[in-house]
């Protein structure tokens, strides 16, 4: 009991700090906005570059429609995701939103998927998974693996990467908030474990098992996350 209300206490922590930038952050991105239409401008005669000129212009007015209504509601709910899906939907769906800004490849097998059990939304599920398969896009050289296995029991989703996997002195305190691993190698990506953190704390109120270790296929880091399917319905 003391650890889940310790996780919640971090969470609503977390919450206030989300308002909190909303207000800060709010003139550097009007900076980078303006910057990013001069920009437009002057590349307006190059196709390619235009092109990520405007996808970054794009993801800017994302960022700050985010942070206005954050700044009125610091939990409100974000409509990436607005409707009941399968788990494999769910990941389709937020592998396609990597896909527009990343250089990585996406590998996804459904070969073992044989559940089309229907999830109710979840905000809590959908920012679970897009911590988690944003974690392994972050790290990877050059691939991400993702696989989903289902039966009629359970339903498992399997995310690994090509890189390095989670540093030695890092891998014991996985799922703790706040950690870093002490590799200078590492340093520079490590963060500060708060993905992780909210990704495990998220899915596991929404019944799910994490298991995050380092694949022995892919030589990256590999999290597991497996649901009784009856939990579903309490979702």
């Amino acid at each position: 009991m003391q650890e889940i209300m310790s996780k919640e206490h971090e969470l609503l922590s977390l919450g206030g700090q989300a308002a909190a930038a909303a207000h800060s952050l709010g003139t550097p991105f009007s900076t980078i906005k303006i910057i990013s239409t001069d920009l437009l401008k002057k590349f307006k005669q190059d196709n390619e570059t235009k092109k990520d000129i405007e996808l970054l212009a794009n993801q800017i007015d994302r960022c700050s429609e985010i942070l206005k209504r954050l700044t009125l509601d610091p939990i409100i709910e974000d409509d990436f995701i607005d409707k009941d899906l399968t788990i494999a939907d769910y990941v389709k769906e937020i592998v396609k939103s990597f896909e527009a800004t990343s250089s990585k490849k996406f590998i996804l097998n459904y070969d073992q998927n044989f559940n089309s059990l229907s999830v109710a939304k979840s905000i809590e599920i959908v920012y679970g998974l897009r911590n988690f398969i944003g974690n392994a896009n972050k790290f990877a050289e050059t691939k991400v693996f993702i696989s989903i296995k289902s039966d009629n029991s359970f339903t498992e989703i399997i995310i690994e990467d090509d890189g390095k996997g989670y540093p030695r002195d890092v891998l014991r305190k996985i799922g703790e908030p706040y950690i870093k691993s002490f590799k200078s190698s590492n340093k520079s990506k490590s963060g500060l474990g708060l993905g992780i953190f909210i990704g495990k704390t998220l899915l596991e109120k929404n019944y799910a098992d994490i298991l995050c270790r380092n694949s022995e296929t892919r030589g990256g880091a590999e999290v597991i996350i497996k649901w009784k399917n009856k939990d579903f319905v309490n979702l």
